[in-house]
């Protein structure tokens, strides 16, 4: 009978978790530090903000997935 309590996969059980939602603003705070970058998430700003962010980011970059 095989031993179902170990598998090849048991050793990356443990980078098998949700990522940590403080992570991703711990993340954007050391590009800013570093970088100067600016992440802005979409749940931090009120919906007017949103929206002229969005219409910066089409004017830079082009429609998400998209070519400009």
């Amino acid at each position: 009978m095989t031993d179902l309590r170990r598998t090849s996969l048991t050793s990356f059980a443990g980078s098998m978790r949700d990522p940590d939602p403080r992570g991703q603003r711990a993340a954007a705070q050391q590009l800013y530090d570093q970088h100067g970058i600016v992440v802005i998430f979409p749940n931090d700003v009120e919906r007017l903000d949103a929206m002229w962010i969005e219409a910066i980011g089409k004017r830079l970059y082009g429609r998400k997935g998209g070519r400009k």
